[in-house]
């Protein structure tokens, strides 16, 4: 017989991972500065503190917000 495992205890792995959105917030600050890209302000003051931006989604514009602060990201990761 077959023993069936609970799957919470079973190995995880990511499927879908942007590199853009899961790079470490220090990585990001130095990408920044060695490419001369602005990051918004929101984004330096909550990484300056260690933390994330605050994102709600009970925010009607909290995609346009995500999107902005993802273009910041992805613009440091891009060589002229």
């Amino acid at each position: 017989m077959e023993r069936v495992r609970d799957v919470s205890e079973l190995p995880k792995a990511h499927l879908h991972l942007h590199f853009t959105g899961s790079m470490r917030p220090t990585t990001l600050l130095e990408l920044a500065d060695k490419h001369g890209v602005r990051l918004p302000e929101t984004l330096t003051e909550a990484l300056g503190r260690g933390e994330s931006p605050k994102l709600r989604a009970t925010d009607e514009r909290g995609w346009f917000r995500f999107q902005r602060l993802y273009d910041a990201a992805r613009s440091c990761l891009q060589t002229p």
